[in-house]
């Protein structure tokens, strides 16, 4: 691996080693082994340590074969001896599949291909995706993701809206299309409630669309007036049929208590 500086020497200037510097329009990049720039990291101004390098006004690029991936940030600190690099403050992460990641602080590991933070998180992808939650796992490209708490999904796939909360963790991975809700989940929609300990969601990345929901463990459908219960609950979106399964039960309740009593008093009047 080979650490290209720019502008001015790091760490010794005439063979003197300084405490502090400062650097107008820092630069420094990283090149692969083949010769292809891995990352490069710019910034307004950035004031050098002796272990660390702090950088206002932060734009870094991660390079991947077919993507390019967009970090920016307000401030960032540089560590020299491992190149770890820690963003605060209005941090933001594109990529070329649209997805777009807003937080106030994010570790990224160039040497794991890893970011992370246990601040609040926001996802989004156009008007198809928004996600909010407390903490965050991913890889670098966001192809892996794991929202660690208080997780909150808005799908919105054109015709109707669907939102899905867990406390976490929701695990996601696009290159399966698929995401994992765990714990306390809740699935709401225009036609009802869904809620069970886990739920597995199949989603067509490209089409924008959710193919399949599987609710698993203690699951309850709520529908109307109408409660669902069952161990395992698996819709599909192409037949928009729901199947259950673990000795499914219906219950029915009354429009209202008025209509119980109502029924109750005429069949007393009937039978005197």
């Amino acid at each position: 691996m080979l650490y290209v500086f720019l502008i001015i020497s790091l760490f010794f200037l005439n063979g003197i080693s300084y405490s502090q510097q400062k650097i107008q329009d820092f630069y420094l990049s990283n090149y692969k082994n083949e010769g292809l720039k891995d990352w490069e990291v710019k910034g307004n101004e950035a004031t050098v340590w002796d272990s660390y390098v702090e950088i206002d006004g932060v734009e870094a690029k991660y390079f991947q074969k077919n993507d390019i991936i967009d970090i920016k940030a307000d401030k960032a600190k540089l560590d020299k001896t491992n190149m770890e690099l820690c963003l605060e403050k209005n941090v933001r992460i594109n990529n070329s599949q649209g997805l777009k990641l807003n937080t106030e602080f994010l570790n990224w590991k160039q040497h794991y291909n890893s970011v992370s933070t246990d601040k609040e998180v926001e996802l989004v992808r156009d008007e198809s995706l928004k996600v909010n939650a407390k903490g965050l796992e991913a890889d670098t490209k966001l192809k892996q993701i794991s929202f660690q708490e208080e997780v909150k999904v808005a799908l919105n796939d054109n015709r109707e809206m669907t939102t899905i909360t867990c406390d976490g963790p929701l695990e996601i991975d696009y290159n399966r299309g698929e995401a994992i809700f765990n714990n306390k989940v809740v699935v709401e929609n225009p036609n009802g409630k869904l809620l069970s300990d886990k739920a597995i969601v199949y989603f067509d990345m490209e089409k924008k669309r959710i193919l399949k929901i599987v609710a698993i463990g203690d699951v309850k459908i709520i529908r109307d007036d109408n409660v669902t219960f069952a161990e395992q609950a698996t819709y599909s979106e192409d037949t928009g049929k729901m199947v259950l399964e673990g000795r499914p039960r219906l219950i029915i309740f009354p429009h209202s208590k008025t209509d119980l009593f109502t029924n109750k008093d005429k069949n007393e009047n009937s039978g005197n």
